[in-house]
């Protein structure tokens, strides 16, 4: 039996924090309960690959993951 491949789509939300924004899929990244907070590259060795590729940006302070979404911070100082 052949499955179906679903895309995904990924939209932005802006925050009332202006150094935040928030990343929302279609889909559930992480279970049910489970939050990850990451808040510099070596956190994210073995555990979250999209994290660790996220803070390949220069920009990039913090990722938190939760259900359906992703939160990335950046550096105040960049715009």
């Amino acid at each position: 039996m052949e499955t179906q491949q679903m895309p995904v789509t990924i939209y932005s939300e802006m925050t009332p924090n202006p150094n935040t924004m928030k990343f929302v899929a279609n889909k559930m990244l992480v279970g049910e309960g489970i939050v990850a907070e990451y808040l510099n590259k070596e956190e994210t060795k073995n555990s979250s690959p999209i994290a660790e590729a996220l803070f390949s940006f220069p920009f990039v302070k913090g990722v938190f993951i939760t259900r359906n979404f992703i939160t990335v911070s950046k550096i105040p100082a960049i715009e």
